[in-house]
């Protein structure tokens, strides 16, 4: 026994409740494109001072680390290391595991950046 295939009805004509929803949808999307691009250009304005803020902050946190003695700077690194080390093992979020590590990678830069002692006798002559 064969299967009998029943042709399929026609596709409906839309209506005109339909053509009104139709425009209504595209009238909301045009709408949230025009805020949308609002939105970025204002975001786009706002850029370069976001910039220098976080380079004035970054610099100021450096130079308040860079006082710090290397055994106080050592334990910031060791510890922040060792918690984004956990919760990558534990299976939080790799952001997350990123976020705890980023102390590390901001106390290291300090301690790089940290102006070289002088030697002590250095500019002395005999």
């Amino acid at each position: 026994m064969k299967a009998r295939l029943e042709p399929r009805s026609p596709r409906p004509m839309p209506t005109r409740n339909g053509r009104k929803r139709l425009g209504k949808v595209v009238g909301r999307a045009a709408g949230a494109i025009d805020v949308g691009l609002s939105t970025a250009g204002r975001l786009f304005a706002r850029v370069p001072g976001t910039v220098r803020a976080t380079l004035v902050g970054a610099n100021a946190t450096t130079s308040a680390l860079q006082v710090l003695p290397n055994s106080t700077l050592g334990g910031l690194a060791a510890s922040s290391i060792g918690l984004g080390t956990g919760l990558y093992l534990a299976g939080v979020p790799r952001l997350v595991a990123a976020a705890a590590v980023s102390p590390a990678i901001i106390v290291g830069a300090a301690i790089v950046l940290r102006p070289a002692d002088p030697v002590a006798g250095a500019g002395a002559n005999p």
